[in-house]
């Protein structure tokens, strides 16, 4: 077989691993850009029309990448260092049922809710107390779903005990989101799209009946960046940023200042000449190590207010009130923002939309004397509607009347009436009392700004609202459901395996098979643009991807029964480590012990972890996690075996 080769040469490549959402993100923008900036020619292999099939490494620093383009060329990359791009699955360690169609890492929920008529009611759990758990759920919350659970397994994040941030973790519990420190064992189908999840907490076993598991993490702290062997120059990034800062500001930052840290210490290894430009290379990588440890700091000092009852204790209210962003005087005679975001985190979106400039975060520590200045304060709302994660509300206390003017942002997609009336809630969700709807702002970004006649009493414990419990006709779960059911009426018929079957005109072959319950372990990923290449399916005789193939009128799929379709967990008491070979983690260990294995080469050398069908993709997280329990060092491991994903060579 003759393939057409293109050789070249970099300085450094970036190149993008199976599933990465967007290309070039955040991380690989900043990198990149400092790196030319500093005199190396660079390279970026990724994209719809450039896949990465994987790095062969240099006896002595540095690679050769080989990726493939449209027309199946296959380029071969030499570069004295390459930065692979990783795209976290954040799958949990494994548990009887933790593959099936019942459980989907995050990614592949966001784009479920994006692109699917899924139903994510009555109750959805949530595997994680990070950020990006945090929010989904809570957009579930808003969006009708009654009943959200988050569940952390490890609730050791220093001096906290959830992952994320205190303000992500006040909105999913004002919506009514809970938050359980449990452990999953085992998860069985129970009726149709309906699936049983047991978890174990302090008091036994816990039986929940959920629409869906979705795996969010994280699961354990490891290293974001990892140069592996030490010296070689072989780097990986993890991928966090999403489109759009304001949609994951922490991901964002992250990724950005993990970026400069690595073009610091790449361009000072190969630049051998810097010239003038030393200084602002070294000022560059000293601020982004810098500002990486201090982005965590939250985990260290978090803000844990107390309770008595219902009521936050007086001495945390009064710690509260003082708060840099707090309103001190001025909310006593107009509307002021309050903006109750009290720990050290890396978001200033309020600080970057007001119009007014009277919002100053600044970074990290946040050490300015006053962070909001209320004088300048115009009641505009702009700030509401701007944050991510719903921390600022709008005040105007009257000390000397029964009621006060109070503002929250609502995000729900039921939207809310001028007259009705509103339960209040406190931060944790709790109900405190009625208000009436006396004001409303227009939709913008989909944020609809409620102002409510609050007993003044009330007035900074109040922070949520939800509508009092009403009849089913009424109720927004069910109205969502008569919503999704009316769309749903766009059905065409096509043949599944032989049997007639009524889905969706136009989605995807992969969303009508997790709409109709008829998911496989290998359309789990749904990644954008098929390079993880699983989801094989005979679509009309023709071998197709299913995350890229339409469906339309009469269409005939056959799902693959081959021997090498990857499996599912087989039984209750089966869970495997790696379900492409069937390694257990019990199989692991005792290697380990047995061996005597001080490293993750040699445990993979013994056992062949990660060369089935996947490549690794489902099981290198829980590997890794599995070897530090062991006692084995593995945080600056990467993986480097060829290839990364399933590689079919095309003959010319």
């Amino acid at each position: 077989m003759n393939f057409q080769v293109r050789d070249g040469k970099f300085d450094l490549v970036v190149a993008a691993s199976p599933r990465i959402d967007i290309w070039p993100s955040a991380g690989v923008r900043a990198l990149s850009s400092i790196c030319a900036e500093m005199g190396l020619s660079v390279g970026l292999l990724g994209g719809d029309s450039l896949q990465v099939r994987g790095l062969i490494p240099l006896p002595a620093t540095g690679g050769i990448v080989l990726a493939e383009d449209v027309q199946n060329r296959i380029h071969r990359i030499e570069a004295r260092a390459v930065v692979r791009l990783n795209a976290d699955v954040s799958l949990p360690n494994p548990f009887p049922g933790w593959r099936s169609q019942g459980l989907i890492p995050l990614s592949t929920a966001l784009r479920l809710r994006r692109e699917s008529l899924v139903s994510w009611a009555p109750t959805t759990v949530v595997l994680g107390s990070g950020n990006k758990a945090l929010r989904f759920a809570s957009s579930l919350l808003e969006s009708g779903v009654s009943e959200v659970f988050c569940v952390e397994s490890d609730p050791e994040w220093e001096a906290k005990r959830f992952a994320g941030w205190e303000v992500e973790k006040r909105r999913f519990e004002i919506l009514g989101g809970r938050l359980i420190e449990a452990e999953p064992v085992q998860l069985t189908p129970k009726a149709p799209l309906i699936w049983e999840l047991r978890l174990r907490d302090a008091h036994g076993i816990r039986v929940l009946e959920v629409a869906r598991v979705v795996s969010a993490g994280p699961f354990k702290d490891l290293p974001s960046v990892r140069e592996y062997p030490p010296g070689s120059f072989l780097f990986e990034l993890d991928q966090t940023a999403s489109l759009t800062r304001a949609e994951d500001v922490e991901g964002w930052v992250m990724e950005e200042e993990r970026g400069r840290y690595l073009a610091g210490k790449i361009a000072r290894a190969l630049v051998s000449d810097l010239g003038d430009k030393r200084e602002q290379l070294d000022r560059i990588y000293r601020r982004a190590r810098g500002r990486l440890k201090r982005y965590y700091r939250h985990r260290e000092r978090p803000f844990t207010p107390t309770y008595q009852g219902k009521w936050i204790t007086a001495s945390d209210a009064r710690r509260m009130r003082t708060y840099r962003a707090l309103p001190q005087a001025l909310q006593l005679q107009k509307p002021v923002a309050s903006v109750e975001c009290f720990e050290d985190i890396p978001c200033n979106v309020c600080e970057s939309v007001c119009p007014e400039n009277a919002i100053e975060i600044g970074r990290v520590p946040r050490d300015k004397d006053f962070l909001l200045d209320e004088s300048k304060c115009t009641a505009c709302g702009i700030c509401l509607v701007g944050c991510p994660s719903s921390a600022i509300v709008m005040v105007h206390e009257k000390a000397e009347h029964s009621l006060s003017p109070l503002t929250l942002a609502w995000r729900g997609n039921l939207l809310w009436k001028l007259g009705e009336f509103a339960v209040l809630t406190n931060r944790r969700g709790e109900s405190l009392g009625s208000a009436r709807v006396s004001a409303l702002s227009a939709v913008e970004a989909g944020v609809q700004l409620v102002t409510l006649d609050c007993p003044t009493h009330l007035l900074w414990e109040a922070r949520g609202l939800k509508r009092p419990r009403v009849g089913s006709a009424e109720d927004h779960a069910y109205l969502e459901a008569v919503r999704q059911s009316s769309q749903a009426a766009q059905k065409v018929e096509v043949t599944l395996n032989g049997e007639k079957r009524l889905v969706r005109d136009g989605t995807t072959l992969a969303v009508a098979l997790f709409e109709i319950g008829q998911s496989r372990p290998e359309d789990v990923l749904y990644c954008p643009d098929g390079s993880c290449g699983l989801c094989h399916v005979q679509v009309d005789g023709v071998k197709k991807l299913a995350c890229q193939t339409k469906v339309h009128r009469g269409m005939a799929v056959k799902l693959n029964e081959s021997s090498d379709r990857m499996p599912a967990d087989r039984g209750p008491g089966d869970a495997s480590l790696c379900p492409c070979l069937g390694i257990t983690a019990a199989r692991v260990r005792e290697k380990v012990e047995q061996g005597n294995l001080r490293s993750p080469e040699a445990v993979l050398s013994t056992i062949h972890l990660g060369e089935g069908r996947c490549h690794g993709m489902f099981c290198l997280g829980a590997f890794k996690r599995l070897l530090l329990e062991q006692n084995l060092d593995v945080g600056q491991w990467v993986d480097w075996r060829f290839p990364w994903s399933e590689w079919t060579l095309h003959q010319n």
